[in-house]
């Protein structure tokens, strides 16, 4: 969750992008070369097993030639061990043969099947009742076998080298980012650790000045409504900062009072811009970290009334277990709906804001499993609904 080493949305499509780019680019590239070679190779283990079936061929047609001559009987046999002969007369009948199969396409001269390799050679003219010699063998398609084997080893070796290769190209790539990232959080950690002091002396110096005669109302205001905007940055940036080292303390408690507290603090600064806090309020028991749901509806409230007409009404409901703060402002707009709850997003820039409080609501109603709805029309105003899981107590009949 820290702001320095967590990277967002954008910044992991953007680094898987170039990783899925750069590994599918190299493998398109390393695929066409094992193809081109693969192909190459192929034609070249064709060529020179048709010289050998031809070779043999023309060994055992030298052989019936020998014997013919000689007026002897022909001993059928076959020359080599990684070939199967057969002989066939003009009628395509077999005369000695020990292929493994019993259909030979005698129209084609080179032919194929699923696992065999075929030559057909005919006679110019019958020898001892020979007018066909058919060559089989295997060892072809078996070294294709291995030359595919071979390829997909190397195209293997090769996509991990290059994914490896690519990894740490991107961790070259976004070092730099991520140092001045965890800077950055150095920084915000740091100053929320120094702002923690004036912000609470600053509060506390309000509130006693308010018991005092003589103390002019409207100055006070004024720096009272400055001490909580101050307070209000300041708990926004302690949580970016601290937010892995803070001890998280469930409890059950009424979100009524809570929300209560939240419009109580905010009030003083609504009258400033003529807006009014209208609230419909039931019991709702939750079992959560009081703290970090404050801070969820601080920020809502922080948001409506700085994105809200002035001398408009802000209602709040709470009720079955559902939040609902709606404004009458300058809206949303429907693309802009998910970017918004990205840390650091601003898409209005008209009022001041780091673009932090929306990320601070998602990240706490993700960690409680709340449910978040936006419904806006932009020039209109907007509406954010939180749906609370109901806790298994005995508070629920509450």
């Amino acid at each position: 969750m820290e702001v320095g080493t967590t990277l967002n949305k954008e910044e992991r499509n953007a680094l898987i992008g170039f990783l899925v780019i750069y590994v599918v680019s190299a493998m398109v590239l390393v695929g066409i070369i094992a193809f081109l070679y693969y192909k190459k190779e192929s034609m070249a283990i064709e060529n020179h097993i048709t010289m050998e079936m031809a070779n043999v061929a023309m060994s055992v047609e030298k052989e019936l030639m020998s014997a013919e001559m000689a007026g002897k009987p022909y001993t059928f046999s076959t020359p080599s061990a990684a070939f199967q002969v057969g002989l066939f007369d003009a009628n395509e009948t077999t005369v000695f043969s020990n292929l493994r199969t019993d259909t030979v396409e005698f129209s084609k001269g080179t032919y194929k099947s699923n696992s065999h390799e075929y030559y057909v050679a005919p006679l110019k003219a019958p020898v001892l009742g020979v007018n066909c010699i058919v060559i089989e063998g295997d060892q072809g398609l078996r070294e294709k076998y291995k030359l595919l084997a071979l390829l997909g080893t190397v195209v293997l070796f090769s996509a991990v080298f290059i994914a490896l290769v690519g990894y740490f190209l991107s961790k070259l790539l976004i070092a730099p980012i991520k140092s001045r990232m965890e800077k950055l959080n150095a920084f915000i950690r740091d100053s929320s650790h120094d702002l923690n002091t004036p912000v609470s002396a600053l509060m506390m110096s309000v509130s006693s000045l308010r018991n005092k005669p003589g103390v002019d109302g409207r100055v006070l205001n004024h720096i009272s409504i400055s001490a909580k905007l101050i307070s209000q940055i300041y708990n926004s940036l302690s949580f970016i900062a601290f937010y892995d080292v803070d001890t998280v303390f469930d409890e059950y408690f009424d979100l009524k009072d809570t929300v209560q507290e939240s419009v109580r603090f905010f009030d003083e600064i609504a009258l400033t811009r003529g807006n009014t806090i209208h609230c419909e309020l039931e019991k709702t028991m939750v079992f959560m970290d009081k703290s970090r749901i404050q801070k969820v509806l601080n920020n809502l409230l922080s948001n409506a009334l700085k994105y809200s007409f002035p001398n408009s009404e802000i209602r709040i409901t709470l009720a079955a277990h559902c939040f609902r703060i709606e404004d009458k402002g300058i809206g949303i707009k429907a693309e802009d709906k998910e970017a918004i709850f990205n840390r650091f997003e601003r898409k209005n820039t008209s009022v001041g804001g780091f673009g932090i409080g929306l990320d601070i609501v998602k990240s706490v109603c993700r960690h409680y499993a709340i449910t978040i709805a936006v419904h806006s029309t932009p020039e209109v105003g907007t509406t954010f609904e939180l749906c609370f899981p109901k806790p298994d107590s005995i508070f629920d009949s509450a």
